[in-house]
């Protein structure tokens, strides 16, 4: 026979996932320097941000890593 429960364990709450291209990318240019790496366009591109993406958005993510990175926030 079928019976129907409910569940009794929650769920985890889902993942937070970054849309924000500025973010994301400021996000990226820690990764990289963390890294050893130089932030430079062949390393964002490698991290898959296109070409007008770099252009677009790169001065106020370099901007946001760099505020970031004064605070001591790790990648």
């Amino acid at each position: 026979m079928i019976t129907y429960r409910t569940a009794t364990t929650r769920l985890p709450a889902p993942a937070q996932i970054e849309t924000d291209p500025v973010r994301r990318m400021a996000d990226a240019m820690l990764v990289i320097q963390g890294g050893g790496r130089t932030v430079d366009r062949e390393a964002l591109s490698l991290m898959g941000f296109s070409s007008a993406e770099i252009d677009r958005y790169g001065a106020e993510a370099r901007d946001l890593a760099n505020l970031w990175a004064s605070q001591g926030r790790a990648a």
